[in-house]
């Protein structure tokens, strides 16, 4: 821009050089010379114009193409990096969408699987029946957890039972020394089904309090059947059976010293983890018994060779008593009764030879 301005002035001033010489030598001349001069000044002026200003418009559309070019390329760079991220965004979304649905799925899985195990335990514990064994085969997988084996260590009595016999011990420990512990476990289990199924806060709490009063109940029910028994004999505690670690915090979070009461009346409370320790216990001290009780067995079998042992020693002295004489005998009879019967003898032999008699049988 600032070379066209100068190309103008430029131009402008040959002009106005031009016209003042033609001027100065023509001297002022008529109107119509100088009217045809300005004219043609003023084509030449245009021409010149004219140029100048295609020639600055072709370098400002030169620079203006170069720069607009280099602009172009920046932004296409941009553009470019843009789209790359872009893609990137696009494919992390995409992997993010698949782990959502496949994460969905897992959940949705898992959920219908505890629905299902939800509602075969809501029909478990709709029947008194189901609840029972539920109990029993719960204490039968700790009691196989902690290594006892029945008939061995305990004996059961199924919930199958005749009528007559509901007051036996659901399961009775062989202790050592001849003692004997019982264990029930028939919790009232409907009471927690009634529990579950309360819609409210305040049927809950409502529900809980009868929970806790139905174990308290059962306690007193299982301390009255005479599981404890000094002519068996019987430990002194009956151990009743909470089949849940669930339902176990639950009722001692409600009512704390329910322990303490059920220990007052000899019923000790379990669930299957305190379950597991008492047996463990209870396993151990017996293996320490039998080691103890073969042990004994061991020390009298070694009194009884001591004894025997004595006895054979004794009656070894004897042979070698016997012995010594018979040998102090057979000294005699080789050394001195061998010597007088060999000194006659050879007195004999000595007379003969004197009188020159030869043995019978000689020649």
């Amino acid at each position: 821009m600032m070379e066209f301005a100068l190309g103008l002035v430029v131009g402008v001033l040959i002009g106005a050089g031009v016209v003042l010489a033609v001027v100065a030598l023509r001297g002022r001349g008529a109107a119509r010379e100088q009217a045809a001069a300005l004219a043609q000044m003023r084509e030449v002026f245009a021409a010149l114009a004219g140029e100048a200003l295609d020639a600055n418009s072709q370098r400002l559309a030169q620079q203006a193409a170069a720069t607009l070019d280099g602009r172009k390329a920046l932004i296409d760079q941009a553009v470019q990096a843009v789209n790359e991220r872009l893609e990137q965004v696009r494919q992390a979304l995409q992997r993010i969408e698949a782990e959502r649905r496949q994460d969905f799925g897992h959940l949705a899985s898992a959920v219908g699987s505890l629905t299902t195990t939800a509602g075969k335990l809501h029909e478990m514990l709709a029947s008194s029946k189901r609840r029972g064994a539920w109990g029993e085969r719960m204490a039968e997988d700790v009691l196989r957890l902690a290594g006892l084996e029945e008939q061995v260590s305990y004996v059961k009595q199924s919930t199958d039972a005749a009528a007559g016999e509901r007051e036996r011990p659901d399961f009775t420990f062989l202790l050592p020394n001849g003692l004997r512990a019982n264990m029930d476990v028939k919790f009232p289990l409907e009471r927690f089904k009634a529990y579950l199924d309360a819609e409210t806060d305040e049927g809950r709490a409502g529900e809980l309090r009868q929970l806790v009063q139905a174990v308290r109940n059962h306690v007193r029910a299982v301390a009255g059947r005479g599981y404890v028994d000094a002519s068996v004999p019987t430990v002194p505690y009956v151990i009743v059976f909470i089949p849940n670690e669930q339902i176990y915090g639950l009722v001692l979070s409600a009512q704390a010293d329910l322990i303490d009461e059920a220990l007052g009346q000899r019923v000790v409370l379990a669930s299957p983890l305190t379950l597991y320790a008492m047996l463990c216990v209870i396993r151990q001290a017996a293996e320490h018994a039998n080691i103890m009780r073969t042990a004994d067995e061991v020390l009298s079998l070694l009194g009884e060779f001591s004894k025997q042992w004595g006895l054979y020693g004794e009656a070894f002295g004897k042979v070698g008593q016997r012995i010594e004489q018979l040998r102090d005998e057979y000294d005699k009879l080789a050394g001195t009764r061998t010597n007088m019967l060999q000194r006659p003898l050879d007195k004999i032999e000595a007379l003969r030879s004197s009188r020159g008699l030869t043995s019978a049988g000689g020649e």
